[in-house]
């Protein structure tokens, strides 16, 4: 089967969380047309910073496409499951069973590598308000040495993540990445698109717990895991209080 080719024709933005809709113009054999025209495809992208996934209900007429922050586009299909269920997952091709509108009561989910999935909203599951994230990922941004590390909620728990493999900032503007990839100079990709490709690793988190979190951080002794709770108190304390240990040598003395 061929790849898909497309044209950005137009692009609009939906609101200011950063959403946009690219319309693109599908050029293939396994793409839907109408007579001798392909049939435009709405693309949705995230170009802002990520939250809590959200569902996206884009018009009947086109197929449902989500494009997560490494740039690949996948379409939304329904299958069955062996006791003949209904099941809904996402593919990089367009084939049978695509659709066109995301069921009722479904939801699109981007983990922080960039994983892209189906899940059933859980409308009693944890929340975790918005200005809470926020919190984090500002004092995430004041420090330099974080200054690649990120912040999501995951079940209802804000978790830091760091990059897989001693990525730092400093490194990242310098260049000089060869030891650590293990790839010539010359090879290596632009800076954006290295930043893209980073994967990610949880090191600290931040649960709900009275009377506001629990700090835990992630152990590398024996199995490893979360530690105990660290501290309770106000989201705000906790942040400033452990969040500069991360990536530093005072991090493994932190208990």
């Amino acid at each position: 089967m061929s790849s898909l080719r497309c044209w950005c024709i137009g692009r609009a933005q939906l609101g200011a969380d950063g959403w946009l809709a690219t319309l693109l113009l599908a050029d293939d054999t396994a793409a839907p047309r109408r007579g001798d025209r392909p049939v435009p495809i709405v693309r949705l992208t995230c170009s802002a910073g990520r939250g809590e996934p959200r569902r996206v209900t884009p018009s009947r007429q086109h197929p449902f496409a989500y494009t997560n922050r490494r740039g690949e586009t996948y379409y939304l299909h329904a299958g069955t499951t062996k006791t003949g269920k209904p099941r809904y997952f996402v593919a990089k091709t367009i084939s049978a069973g695509a659709l066109a509108v995301l069921p009722a009561g479904f939801e699109i989910v981007e983990s922080i590598n960039g994983v892209v999935s189906v899940r059933r909203v859980d409308p009693e599951g944890p929340t975790i308000p918005a200005p809470d994230l926020d919190l984090v990922r500002k004092e995430l941004a004041r420090h330099q040495h974080l200054g690649l590390h990120r912040a999501d909620v995951v079940k209802g728990e804000i978790v830091v993540f760091e990059p897989v493999g001693g990525l730092t900032p400093e490194l990242l503007a310098s260049g000089d990445l060869a030891g650590l990839l293990g790839t010539p100079l010359r090879l290596l990709r632009p800076r954006p698109d290295i930043e893209k490709r980073i994967r990610y690793t949880p090191v600290m988190k931040f649960v709900p717990a009275d009377p506001g979190y629990a700090v835990h951080r992630m152990t590398y002794r024996g199995d490893g895991g979360w530690s105990w709770p660290l501290d309770r108190g106000k989201l705000a304390k906790l942040v400033a209080k452990y969040l500069p240990h991360v990536g530093t040598e005072k991090f493994f003395q932190t208990y």
